[in-house]
């Protein structure tokens, strides 16, 4: 039988309450890896959807689990949150 591979539980994310909560308020979020970004944002004051940016790719909305899996997703693969 095949093994399904399992995704890692997401790390607290910086629009969470936890360690990086002090970038909580902030209007985006940005991840950084060379010359990639992909930026994060609230979809107004509805904190049950994102809007994920890639690049100069067209933004596009999913839901908050699916952000911060993303997110995870994204450290693991070496980008870095910017703070600014």
């Amino acid at each position: 039988m095949p093994r399904v591979k399992r995704e890692k539980y997401p790390e607290k994310a910086p629009w969470d309450l936890g360690p990086l909560s002090e970038h909580k308020n902030q209007e985006n979020w940005r991840l950084v890896r060379g010359s990639e970004v992909v930026i994060f944002a609230r979809k107004g004051e509805d904190n049950h959807f994102f809007i994920m940016q890639r690049d100069d790719k067209e933004p596009i909305q999913i839901l908050a689990f699916q952000a911060r899996l993303t997110y995870q997703q994204l450290l693991d693969k070496g980008f870095k949150l910017e703070v600014s």
